[in-house]
């Protein structure tokens, strides 16, 4: 059990990196554009469009990280006087009942979007934006997917831990 959730742990560590990285090449195209806005009067529809793609890959992509170690917001007044054993006990009962059954729903739900966008190549309604937003859309299965996978590494991390 804790070899495959290292395995999730480290792959989600990997998207997480990526997920940085396109966090600073975002801040640096922001500025670019701001800059030109401001003292060029320069802009682009593709650029600022690039640039919500990004946003919108990091927000999806970085769920399972935020699900995986528990840094979503939570509210602790009752189980902070619990044991360390019905914590667990809790956060198992949580992630069975909503992380995974929502994980699974939004891969469910997604699909067929997903598959109606790749099959006319949907692009962007606006003249001169980005011709991908059906890669764009394929982020939503992608975002169920590790939130799945972050909900069974959770599982069996915490198995583990009740086990000692």
């Amino acid at each position: 059990m804790k070899f495959l959730s290292l395995r999730i742990n480290n792959f989600i560590d990997m998207v997480l990196k990526i997920l940085i990285g396109m966090l600073i090449i975002m801040i640096a195209i922001l500025i670019i554009i701001i800059l030109g806005r401001y003292f060029f009067a320069w802009g682009s529809v593709a650029i600022q469009e690039f640039v919500m793609y990004l946003h919108a890959t990091i927000f999806m992509l970085g769920i399972s990280y935020v699900c995986r170690d528990r840094s979503h917001v939570s509210i602790d007044i009752l189980s902070r006087n619990y044991s360390e054993n019905k914590r667990i006990k809790i956060s198992i009962f949580f992630d069975l009942i909503f992380l995974i059954p929502f994980s699974v729903f939004v891969i469910y739900i997604s699909l067929d979007m997903v598959f109606a966008s790749w099959d006319i190549f949907e692009g962007s309604g606006e003249s001169g934006g980005l011709d991908y937003v059906y890669l764009l859309k394929s982020l939503i299965p992608i975002a169920g997917i590790l939130m799945f996978l972050s909900g069974i590494s959770n599982l069996l991390d915490n198995f583990v831990k009740l086990k000692s």
